[in-house]
């Protein structure tokens, strides 16, 4: 065991839901089985956050054996059952529901990525309050984390609901990760934007056809999110039906930190970029950067069908909040009629709020991209997903096939009824 010496043999253990990391929260005394919460100083962790419980096992063993080390083989069995009582009753429980505030409306937590025309719909949502017409107070936890981060944190119980890449999240349930999607946010909202000067020296010019466009990429170095990602295989998906190989005749550099994007292509690290509109836009503002193919344009009519962002939670929380899910749900259609009927009202509150620091050029040239981007309904269909598995099932090392349509996409996001 740590810290400082007790009279009555104790563990302290339980986790952060922050950080991941453990911090004590439970103490369960090894005399009488008692257990106290909110220890208030600091301890050595013992045991793993929930998506990190394939460690508990070796601790486990490691944690008994010292104590039998140490204090005999008394406390070591008193560990060993302290241990079996803790797994059970640390961390956060689903099943308890949501809680309403003073408003009576009911809050549920969402982790979000910093904001990106990717994850519009749900940002106006809780810009424009719409959130409260359904019953429901959005709290949102915003971060640079990517999609694997953010489908972590969820697992764990430290949201309710996360925004997600569809790459990330099909790929985590054919996993076995119990994750369900409640609304499709947004198809693949990317474009390719090149390093202005490049772009002039290609025989190829930006409204030359598509396929010219792709084939005017071979030899140059362009950024995206790692492999894995919704972007990334776009990337690859793409200039592989267009002859070229995405590991030979491209120099795919992945980037977790888009805001090194605009910097690196002005600057000629990068002769371009495929990431979500709004990353490298400022390039297309300035002039240092000309905007090579568009996905919300409609350029490459193959993934008009495609949803390449969405909205997950896990299994347990939506076969336990079924009208929290669909008010949620709804919540985020209104946002996309929202978009549908007024963009320019829309892009009004957008910028207002989450996109406050972007230029005002900058956002003009993202939002006129972005607007008709996001699907209708915010339903994630049968036929987005029969397209997402043609499109990229092959590309994918896990088995997507296996992944019941049913299972996988909550009632209300189906479009069925």
């Amino acid at each position: 065991m740590c810290g400082r010496p007790t009279k009555i043999p104790s563990l302290d253990i339980g986790y952060n839901y922050l950080n991941h990391d453990l911090v004590p929260v439970w103490r369960i005394s090894l005399t009488d089985g008692s257990v106290r919460k909110g220890v208030p100083y600091p301890r050595e962790p013992v045991l793993p956050a929930p998506h990190r419980q394939d460690r508990i096992p070796q601790l486990v063993r490691t944690a008994i054996m010292g104590s039998a080390r140490r204090s005999g083989a008394f406390r070591a069995l008193a560990l060993a059952a302290a241990l079996t009582f803790t797994l059970s009753a640390c961390g956060p429980s689903e099943s308890d529901g949501p809680a309403q505030n003073e408003d009576g409306l009911t809050t549920v937590r969402v982790g979000l990525a910093e904001p990106t025309f990717n994850t519009a719909l749900i940002n106006l949502v809780i810009d424009e309050d719409i959130d409260a017409n359904h019953g429901l107070d959005m709290q949102p936890t915003r971060s640079g984390a990517g999609s694997t981060n953010q489908i972590a944190a969820l697992r764990a119980g430290e949201y309710d609901f996360a925004g997600v890449g569809t790459a990330t999240a099909a790929d985590a349930v054919a996993e076995g990760a119990g994750l369900v999607i409640v609304a499709g946010t947004g198809g693949l909202i990317n474009n390719i934007v090149l390093n202005a000067d490049v772009a002039k020296g290609l025989d190829v010019a930006p409204d030359d056809p598509v396929e010219e466009r792709i084939k005017a990429l071979r030899g140059l170095t362009i950024a995206t999110s790692p492999p894995g990602s919704s972007s990334n295989l776009t990337l690859r998906h793409l200039v592989q039906q267009h002859g070229l190989d995405p590991d030979k005749d491209l120099n795919i550099v992945p980037v977790t930190d888009t805001s090194s994007i605009v910097a690196g292509i002005r600057q000629g690290k990068f002769d371009g970029s495929f990431f979500g509109v709004g990353v490298a836009d400022a390039n297309i503002a300035d002039g240092s950067g000309t905007l090579w193919i568009s996905l919300p344009r409609g350029d490459i009519e193959e993934f008009n069908e495609l949803i390449g962002v969405c909205i997950v939670s896990t299994r347990e929380f939506v076969d336990n909040n079924p009208e929290i899910v669909e008010a949620f749900h709804a919540a985020l259609a209104e946002a996309q009629e929202f978009v549908a009927s007024d963009p320019e009202a829309a892009g009004k509150a957008l910028h207002e709020n989450s996109f406050a620091n972007l230029d005002a050029d900058v956002f003009a040239t993202a939002w006129e991209q972005a607007q008709t981007g996001y699907p209708e309904g915010v339903l994630f269909t049968r036929e987005n997903w029969e397209t997402y598995l043609e499109l990229f099932g092959d590309a994918s090392d896990k088995d997507l096939e296996s992944i019941v349509y049913e299972d996988f996409v909550a009632e209300p996001a189906r479009g069925e009824s």
